[in-house]
């Protein structure tokens, strides 16, 4: 079934959900640079980068892991992060700090017309330019950690896109996030019990009929359930299901 279709590219429902299942059965760099070589080929842009920020309380921003790939001119990629990282250009870089104000996907041309651009940021944008970094789109999302926030960006560069493909990219970054984060933060292993806990909390036992099963209190299960969102990273019980199901844990 078609999806959409815009700047002569044609999506349809399979492809798409076949980027988002990549994205969610990812944690490992190797498998994260295929899933974004992949986006990279359906949305028939030149290059993909998903990149983590980590935001402190003192406001300091520090780049913590990049996957990209075709992200730039070839043979100055590596030079252009090199300086950007030297330069330190993640605290004036436009395209960061669209994305740390708007939840919604944005063409990098409409960033003018976003927020006021100073002197410094004018002469980033012209000098990204140089480096093969002309046209694209961007969107980011937070995650809290501790005492600080990360922000996860993807960036698809070589062309803008339209309406329908900015909502793929939103939709592809909601689970690209989340591969971020597990590369950063493996899963810490579950054990049997905590395993065996989550398969009959996804049959929709509570902890009293979970309790009832395994020959254990309530207390007990809860008390499992509190390691599990832990190591998981998660809220709650629905959450915790969900990102199990996702990483084959059950």
């Amino acid at each position: 079934m078609r999806l959409l279709e815009g700047n002569n590219i044609s999506l349809n429902i399979k492809q798409v959900s076949d980027v988002y299942q990549m994205f969610s059965a990812s944690s490992s760099c190797d498998e994260i640079l295929q899933c974004a070589k992949t986006l990279q080929n359906l949305l028939e842009v030149d290059g993909v980068a998903l990149i983590t920020l980590v935001i402190r309380p003192d406001h300091s921003i520090n780049i913590e892991r990049v996957v990209s790939s075709g992200f730039g001119f070839a043979a100055k990629s590596a030079e252009w992060d090199s300086i950007y990282q030297k330069k330190k250009f993640q605290y004036i870089d436009p395209i960061v700090s669209c994305s740390k104000s708007f939840r919604n996907s944005f063409n990098w041309k409409s960033v003018p017309s976003m927020m006021s651009l100073s002197e410094n940021q004018f002469n980033f944008l012209e000098r990204a330019q140089e480096m093969g970094l002309k046209e694209g789109a961007s969107i980011g999302s937070f995650s809290s950690r501790h005492i600080y926030k990360e922000l996860n960006i993807t960036s698809v560069c070589g062309c803008s896109l339209n309406t329908e493909q900015l909502a793929t990219l939103e939709l592809i970054n909601a689970v690209s996030a989340q591969a971020m984060t597990r590369l950063m933060h493996p899963v810490e292993e579950l054990t049997k019990r905590e395993r065996e806990i989550l398969a009959w909390s996804s049959e929709g036992k509570s902890s009293w009929e979970i309790g009832m099963i395994c020959s254990i209190t309530e207390r007990t299960v809860k008390f499992h359930l509190k390691n599990i969102y832990k190591k998981l990273n998660v809220q709650n019980r629905a959450q915790a299901i969900v990102c199990a199901i996702r990483q084959g844990l059950i």
